[in-house]
């Protein structure tokens, strides 16, 4: 090891119980080092020689390391710079001042009263509690999912909104994207590099801040259908447009609940346990169940790419993390399958109008409308599927 000094992208240091978290916020790679390697690490960034480095560590540390290993492991992390340009440090975060404002003490004092003067109300008057059946606020099938469609997209872009704004409010550069599911639907996702360089108490709110202002919305929505009553206090239109929007969001806010995927609470789980990737651990563990279940043992994976903290948590978080499963049936139950029936219903009598009505066509054209989707999407994933196989037989051929 020659007496050079390293040079190396700027790195975050976050104490994590006698571990320190160590990454590149603009790369996101993260390593979990111990105290000693974190040490060490800090005194080759500031500029320390190698030699010197490995001198100070066995003086502090009264052992010896294979620093070459050392610092290979570190390049592999990308923490190293090889003659590339210096990562430009981020100007001032936009609507910082904003992300402050929205999350002030004030801020939640308001969104304390908007949900709590909300739950009031859906105690008192019951037509104001969600249900599936408030999305159906017209007899037309096409409007009922013009609205589910798109009267949605506010709220999905204010709900990710308030994730960017909060790691904005601590001067990350959070950024919204847009993403695919399944190769086709087109979803908006919230992008927090750096989020991990912050101790771990403040990264809780951003992790949050969407299912708060779910909430808050659909608090709103109740206060409005609420307070657009007719002189008989039955629900006007108005009422019955903000309840159908409530719904979803609701639902939306339900699946944030399924930890078996890596949702707004999953994050907030894994940050308060002290894992970095719990997912990936968690379902290993119970994929070696399975495998031992049926007697797979050569499809077992090595739990020892995880760290012993996500090894241990893994083991007994599995159950809670199969729960997951439990909130996506409840939600069939309760939300999906309920509307699947009215929208049936509907379909029905609206088929069994005259030809000459205008519902008859407005449910005709609802249905062609779906067969249409339905048959793309089946189109695409069978075009997908056989890309896959066409290139997967090329390599094997190759």
């Amino acid at each position: 090891m020659q007496l050079t000094k390293l040079d190396f992208h700027p790195l975050s240091f976050v104490p994590e119980g006698a571990d320190v978290l160590v990454g590149r916020a603009d790369t996101e790679s993260y390593a979990l080092l111990p105290a000693d390697g974190a040490a060490l690490l800090e005194k080759l960034a500031d500029g320390m020689p190698p030699e010197s480095a490995a001198g100070w560590y066995a003086q502090t540390y009264g052992e010896g390391l294979d620093l070459a290993e050392f610092v290979a492991d570190l390049d592999e992390l990308g923490f190293l710079r090889h003659g590339e340009p210096a990562t430009v440090t981020p100007g001032p975060v936009r609507l910082r001042w904003l992300g402050r404002l929205l999350f002030s003490p004030a801020a939640f004092c308001c969104y304390a009263v908007v949900i709590g003067w909300a739950g009031v109300l859906m105690a008192w008057h019951p037509q104001l509690r969600p249900q599936a059946g408030q999305v159906f606020f017209t007899r037309s099938l096409l409007l009922v999912q013009i609205l589910v469609l798109f009267g949605q997209v506010p709220w999905m872009l204010l709900h990710e909104s308030f994730h960017v704004l909060a790691g904005r409010r601590l001067g990350l550069g959070s950024t919204l994207g847009i993403g695919t599911r399944l190769h086709v639907f087109v979803v908006v996702e919230t992008r927090m590099n750096g989020l991990l360089g912050v101790p771990r108490a403040k990264r809780y709110l951003p992790y949050l801040a969407g299912m708060v202002v779910d909430l808050v919305a659909v608090g709103g929505l109740e206060i409005l259908a609420y307070v657009s009553r007719d002189g008989a206090g039955g629900m006007s239109l108005t009422g019955r447009v903000a309840q159908a929007m409530a719904f979803p969001i609701l639902v939306r806010f339900a699946y944030q609940f399924q930890l078996f995927l890596q949702t707004d609470v999953y994050f907030v789980v894994a940050t308060a346990l002290g894992c970095h990737d719990l997912h990936a651990a968690t379902r290993a563990v119970v994929l070696n169940w399975l495998h031992r279940l049926t007697g797979r043992r050569s499809r077992l994976v090595d739990l020892g790419q995880w760290s012993d903290r996500d090894r241990r948590v893994a083991r007994w978080y599995a159950p809670f993390f199969a729960a997951g499963v439990a909130v996506l049936l409840g939600m069939w139950l309760l939300a999906l399958l309920p509307v699947l029936v009215g929208v049936v219903r509907l379909a029905v009598r609206g088929l069994d109008m005259p030809v000459r009505a205008p519902l008859f066509w407005d449910t005709a054209l609802f249905l062609a409308i779906n067969v249409a989707q339905f048959g793309f999407y089946f189109y695409l994933t069978g075009r997908n599927y056989v890309r896959h196989r066409r290139t997967r037989t090329r390599r094997q051929q190759v």
